[in-house]
């Protein structure tokens, strides 16, 4: 059996699902309103979607409690932060759901909203419709389908960060190319606008990661100061750095070229600066060895862990 939300239900179910999602160093919650397929609505006119997604802070709350010797399987030991992400996001989801009274907090029960989970490293439906992420199992998931948009192409139809085409980035506003998104979540719940205006603008909001409404970011904040002419100069230089980059061909030993190639989107935009990941994320990020991560893991529990400055 599923319910009509009331406008304080759904502030409820946001409002937990964002403290509980920030406690696991996913800092970044966007609503928006998905209307139209390949994204799952459960024939709503306007479904509730949110992307959530992870900035700098997302890697000491990591190393607190990456412990290798606790896997439960090589996939696990393989990804850890992948795996992290499976195996959190849909439990949050629906005890934020629960907390709402919008889900039974028992299985078996009539009351359930369901929900779907498409994770930015699946490409396409992994594991296979309708298997929830190992270890979840969580009442109403479901699987989203194998066609789900691209995760870089939703944020920038959602409102929430400017698809650069050319260096295959995401650019916030706020965070600039220093963030992460890890997931989209898809609940049969109806929204709309005057819920993004009613439920979601507070005077202490200052990451941008509210939504007034749902409507494409058509400017790249990396390039909003400067004029046409020079944007095309930029978007050359872009193209010529990619080019050169993946003719000489990907070795993980030269992450610091693609940092510094992601570097090139900030140099108008100072503001951006603080944002930027440390040296030890930046590396873990592109080489992605898991006896790095550890390694780092045991000096940030041993105390000895410190942010690098940029390169």
């Amino acid at each position: 059996m599923t319910v009509t939300p009331t406008p304080e239900q759904k502030r409820i179910f946001l409002s937990s699902l964002r403290r509980s999602l920030g406690q696991l160093g996913l800092d970044i919650v966007h609503p928006f309103a998905a209307q139209s397929n390949p994204m799952p609505t459960f024939s709503q006119t306007s479904t509730l979607s949110i992307i959530v997604g992870s900035h700098k802070t997302f890697w000491k709350t990591f190393l607190a409690q990456h412990y290798p010797s606790k896997f439960n399987s090589e996939a696990e030991a393989k990804d850890p932060m992948d795996h992290y992400c499976e195996r959190l996001i849909p439990r949050v989801t629906l005890q934020a759901l629960q907390d709402a009274q919008l889900c039974s907090d028992k299985e078996g029960q009539e009351l359930t909203t369901t929900f779907s989970v498409a994770f930015s490293h699946w490409r396409i439906t992994v594991p296979p419709a309708g298997t929830p992420p190992p270890g979840s199992k969580p009442t109403g998931f479901v699987a989203p389908p194998a066609t789900t948009l691209p995760i870089q192409h939703v944020a920038q139809a959602a409102g929430f960060a400017y698809f650069n085409p050319i260096a295959f980035l995401n650019v916030h506003p706020v965070y600039g190319p220093w963030f992460g998104m890890r997931a989209i979540v898809m609940v049969d719940l109806p929204y709309d606008l005057s819920d993004n205006a009613e439920l979601l603008i507070t005077e202490t909001n200052k990451t941008g990661t509210y939504s007034r409404d749902s409507k494409p970011i058509e400017v790249n904040p990396a390039f909003e100061k400067l004029a046409p002419e020079e944007i095309e100069v930029r978007n050359a230089a872009l193209e010529v750095t990619k080019t050169a980059l993946l003719t000489k061909g990907w070795n993980a030993e030269d992450w610091m070229d693609w940092v510094a190639f992601r570097q090139s989107l900030t140099q108008d935009r100072p503001e951006w600066i603080p944002w930027r990941y440390s040296d030890n994320q930046m590396r873990y990020h592109y080489q992605k060895k898991p006896e790095f991560l550890e390694e780092c893991a045991i000096k940030f529990q041993q105390g000895q862990e410190q942010c690098t400055s940029p390169i």
